[in-house]
């Protein structure tokens, strides 16, 4: 018998899944990149660019769990092509309103959490995706090369948009964000995947297997503590993150091209852990992660002290590597522990904190800016996020020692 590599480059149903995704990943931060500044545009308000950005990310905390209950029943393959069509219609419908000059602040809203409900629902049939492509002895390196298509993609993304924007307008980065799902979508049309071990098992009632999904996390000590990190990393790190547009226009007074070169940077740190972690992620372990965070809180601060174009750039891309290494490093692990049987629903669990809590902490960013200002906000932010991790990472190490 042929020896199994290690690479999921190997894999052609991988590969192929890989391309079509990375094209829609380029995509997607067009329009993050475009959404978040045509908010700032069209309404001068942090509290209006924080409910955008958490427009994106809040169904996911409503809905997740029982999206991650059907990416557990259905087939996936099947439901990433129908959802992603329903991207490709929304994200039209956006660019096509825009240009018509029929768009202002509450529809851009509306719009955007359509996309965020469409985006949420794919998160578990995304993510339960690639173990069913790859074999296990490929499952780490295939996350972390995903997670480098993901980043490289935040790299590229912005500066793509900041091209559109200033060249085409914001109509056109919405637009080519619907063409560009049709590449993934292609992609799921050619690739198999392999049988799930679960796959003709008798389902219980929805609600029943919701439940266990939860009961499942709550009993798993390793996964329960790195969805807990992944939740500070998301509320407070990638939270003060969705402020980039107000820092480029307000403190920067750099405008579009500005928000570009910040949300790029973002991405360049981000590839260089997912480099790293793709060569190998043996040294990675939970305490690795909450250090990281710890640095998460302190850039923040960095963040919201400084009003240095040149030094905001290295605070950025310096979060990038430190947010990365707590999002793909929980990801690569809780992806090596769970069960394939409750991969769905874990997932889904995952994607409400991943991204219900960026949702959650750009509302409370943008809320806490419009009123006390974004700088000081943003340092506050910050305190807390260092403050929290020390606190879990002590009350951790009490009880694994029986202290409590």
């Amino acid at each position: 018998m042929s020896r199994v590599s290690n690479s999921a480059l190997t894999n052609r149903n991988y590969l192929i899944y890989l391309i079509g995704s990375t094209i829609s990943l380029h995509g997607l931060w067009v329009y993050r990149v475009a959404l978040g500044w045509y908010a700032w545009q069209l309404s001068q308000s942090e509290l209006w660019v924080g409910i955008v950005a958490a427009t994106q990310f809040a169904p996911a905390v409503f809905f997740g769990p029982i999206f991650g209950v059907l990416a557990d029943r259905l087939d996936r393959r099947r439901a990433a092509i129908f959802i992603n069509s329903l991207s490709v219609l929304n994200m039209l419908a956006l660019g096509f309103l825009t240009a018509l000059g029929q768009m202002d602040i509450t529809l851009l809203a509306g719009l955007s959490l359509m996309q965020g409900f469409l985006d949420s629902a794919h998160t578990p049939v995304r993510m339960s995706i690639v173990p069913n492509l790859v074999m296990r002895i490929q499952l780490q390196n295939a996350i972390a090369i995903s997670s480098v298509s993901f980043n490289m993609s935040r790299f590229v993304g912005p500066a793509l948009a900041g091209i559109i924007i200033s060249g085409f307008g914001v109509a056109t980065a919405f637009v080519i964000n619907g063409i560009s799902y049709l590449a993934l979508i292609l992609a799921m049309v050619i690739i198999r995947l392999n049988p799930s071990p679960t796959a003709g098992r008798p389902r219980k009632h929805p609600w029943v297997e919701l439940l266990e999904g939860a009961r499942y996390i709550v009993n798993h000590q390793a996964i329960r503590s790195l969805l807990v990190v992944s939740a500070l990393a998301s509320v407070f790190g990638r939270g003060a993150l969705e402020m980039l547009p107000v820092f480029s226009d307000s403190v920067f007074k750099g405008g579009a091209s500005a928000l570009a070169i910040l949300t790029s940077a973002v991405g360049a740190g981000a590839v260089a852990s997912g480099l790293a972690l793709s060569r190998g992620s043996g040294w990675l372990n939970l305490r690795i992660i909450q250090t990281s965070l710890m640095l998460v809180g302190c850039l923040v601060v960095a963040l919201g002290a400084f009003s240095s174009f040149i030094v905001a750039i290295v605070i950025v891309t310096l979060l990038g590597v430190t947010l990365s290494l707590c999002g793909i490093g929980a990801q690569i692990l809780i992806q090596t522990l769970v069960e394939d049987e409750v991969r769905g629903r874990v997932s889904s669990f995952w994607g409400i904190i991943a991204f219900g809590g960026t949702s959650l902490g750009s509302l409370l960013v943008g809320a806490a800016a419009h009123f006390g200002g974004l700088q000081n906000a943003v340092i506050a932010v910050g305190v807390t996020c260092t403050a929290m991790t020390v606190f879990t990472s002590v009350r951790q190490t009490r009880r694994e020692d029986g202290v409590f």
